[in-house]
């Protein structure tokens, strides 16, 4: 991986670059890290890069459990013997990584899910927070952005910068990656509501430049889910459709070359889709014998 540097954003709060963002936050010579790089090379520059300043690392506080975010754990942990800290949900994938492709598989995940991408090596999450409001007494505010995984909170320092995790995407990833991952759709609605109403002087999405602005990004972001979320509605209003129709037409639709990581991403995603048109009344489930389709109200009176 290229070498990672540190880049000052305000006061004392400090990002380091890298294809998930890592923010430093430190007072009096002892860092907090908010999350901490996709693997253990990761975590090796970025202990470098602390001692390079003089700081002691204190603390993680993981946005979430996605591999891409917690992968330096392991190796800072022991290193530093650092805390880390996370909500419930997330603390228990940061414990036991086989959750991930467990989760997004529906069952024992096959081998070529457990990989890298999917699968951090375990650390031991020593503070479970809240979603809300301070967290320890680092100084830092958790702000629950629930929707892209089951407990992802932004963290807002007291430099007015919010690490927004993966609640937005930029607009080079929504150029690249037609559909990305979604757990609940209808909380990540939420949480881009409640995106437009914070306050920051500056923004940092996970997988994006830091900004002064965000609504744009917002609007793009929820463009993108609705748009999709129609398509899947789409596949199934003419006559009631299985899963693997609808990813298959989604597939065709969006030009997506599967592999097994990109299977269980987009499947999941579909399936969450479809679990929210049931909820909005739009979709109904329909049993067929040995299958389970999706189609109208109209589709399951029929049945």
């Amino acid at each position: 991986m290229a070498s990672l540097t540190l880049r000052h954003l305000a006061g004392n709060t400090w990002l380091i670059p890298a294809p998930a963002a890592i923010g430093v936050y430190v007072r009096n010579g002892r860092a907090v890290l908010i999350d901490s790089g996709n693997d253990e090379e990761a975590g090796r520059q970025i202990l470098k890069l602390l001692n390079g300043q003089g700081w002691t690392l204190d603390l993680i506080v993981n946005t979430h459990s996605n591999a891409d975010h917690i992968g330096g754990n392991a190796f800072l942990q022991k290193k530093t013997g650092c805390r880390v800290a996370a909500t419930v949900p997330e603390a228990a994938f940061i414990a036991n990584p086989i959750l991930e492709p467990s989760f997004l598989y529906g069952g024992y995940p096959v081998k070529a899910l457990r990989n890298k991408f999917l699968m951090a090596k375990p650390s031991t999450v020593t503070d479970i927070i809240e979603a809300t409001g301070p967290i320890l007494d680092t100084g830092l505010e958790a702000v629950p952005l629930a929707g892209h995984f089951f407990g992802m909170i932004g963290i807002r320092t007291p430099d007015g910068v919010l690490f927004a995790a993966d609640s937005l995407f930029p607009e080079t990833i929504l150029a690249k990656y037609p559909i990305f991952y979604l757990y609940d759709i209808r909380e990540h609605l939420a949480s881009l509501q409640r995106l437009r109403e914070l306050e920051a002087a500056i923004y940092v999405p996970s997988h994006g430049a830091p900004s002064p602005e965000i609504l744009p990004l917002i609007e793009a972001n929820e463009q993108r889910v609705r748009q999709t979320v129609s398509f899947v509605e789409s596949c199934c209003t003419d006559a009631p459709a299985s899963f693997e129709t609808v990813l298959e037409r989604v597939c065709g639709e969006y030009g997506i070359v599967l592999d097994p990581n990109q299977y269980v991403l987009v499947g999941n995603t579909i399936r969450s889709i479809l679990a929210f048109l049931s909820e909005e009344g739009r979709l109904a489930m329909i049993f067929d014998g040995g299958r389970l389709l999706w189609g109208t109200a109209a589709d399951q009176r029929e049945a």
